[in-house]
């Protein structure tokens, strides 16, 4: 099914279509039988409850009349409380709690230590639990207190002191040399905690050594290196073998690897989401698979399916489609 006839079925689909394409899939129903019912070609049915059919208030009548007469149709009453009901579902994926996972703790700990007591920190783990967000959550929980740098593949030595010295209000022109003296000048008469995040994508070691440089020298900073698990293979797991790396490692008390949302975490974030328990299952398993985008993948899915449907239920078919896509755009 393409994501417009999923749209569609979320937007479109009237509470008698709907109760229709259930009594067809779900319960069994013949066509043929329906359309009879209704007194409607099977053409007509076939195309009206698969959303390729015109809604019409002769149909929706005749529809409505049927079903009250197998025991399908809720009285106005019952309809009124299920409208209440969804009311109090959240609508948008701006409404998701923020979740305060063990691994939120860890990285919080992290933070706080390396800034306080002026020292390296590293954060690692796999892609979509949260990291980015938590670093924005410190920032805006210490502002003015930490400068924030999201570091690239394509950084050279020069081009990531550039992006420092503009981040503290520098100048950017000179040679690293020059740019280092600048920073570390700026920082010595304003300490700021540096936060380096996705600082797994710097890899080579001469990068790493420039940022070091610049703590030594600074003498009254600390530090946080923030990425994914390569940073604490680099740092944790082979810095021995690394003299280079070593030396950046000495300086790094504090370090945590993340370890993934719990399934009791991910259930709180999803207390107030209108899912089938089978869609709830599927989003649970994404959450906590790595391999499926994690987290992220899962808040990207729920943004996605929460515009679509406002608060109305989320079947497990969407999510099967929406998540695909979402992978397929990702890959």
């Amino acid at each position: 099914m393409a994501l417009a006839q999923v749209v569609q079925m979320a937007e479109e689909f009237s509470k008698e279509r709907t109760l229709l394409l259930k009594l067809v899939q779900e319960e069994g129903a013949k066509i043929t039988d329906v359309a009879r019912e209704l007194g409607k070609s099977r053409s007509t049915i076939s195309l009206y409850i698969n959303g390729k059919y015109p809604e019409s208030e002769e149909l929706r009548e005749a529809a409505r009349n049927y079903l009250t007469r197998i025991g399908m149709w809720e009285d106005e009453q019952e309809d009124d409380a299920g409208k209440a009901a969804a009311a109090s579902y959240i609508t948008s994926a701006d409404e998701l709690p923020f979740i305060e996972t063990n691994d939120v703790k860890r990285m919080r700990y992290v933070l706080k230590k390396a800034a306080t007591k002026q020292k390296f920190g590293i954060v690692a783990g796999d892609p979509g639990l949260g990291k980015t967000e938590t670093l924005k959550k410190y920032m805006l929980t210490n502002p003015g207190s930490a400068i924030y740098v999201r570091c690239k593949s394509t950084h050279t030595v020069k081009s990531l002191l550039q992006e420092l010295a503009d981040a503290l209000g520098l100048t950017d022109i000179g040679s690293a040399n020059q740019l280092t003296r600048r920073i570390v000048k700026q920082l010595k008469r304003t300490p700021f905690f540096l936060i380096f995040d996705e600082a797994d994508l710097l890899k080579s070691a001469e990068k790493y050594e420039a940022l070091r440089d610049i703590y030594d020298e600074a003498g009254n900073i600390g530090v946080a290196l923030v990425g994914n698990l390569a940073l604490a293979e680099m740092f944790l797991d082979f810095a021995d073998m690394r003299p280079e790396l070593k030396r950046l490692a000495d300086r790094a008390p504090f370090h945590q690897r993340l370890q993934g949302p719990s399934r009791e975490e991910v259930e709180q974030l999803l207390e107030n989401v209108n899912l089938t328990p089978g869609a709830r299952k599927l989003i649970i398993q994404i959450a906590l698979n790595p391999r499926k985008g994690g987290l992220r993948n899962c808040v990207e899915i729920l943004d996605v399916l929460l515009d679509m449907t406002q608060g109305k239920t989320i079947t497990e078919e969407m999510v099967l489609h929406i998540g695909q896509i979402n992978l397929n755009a990702n890959a």
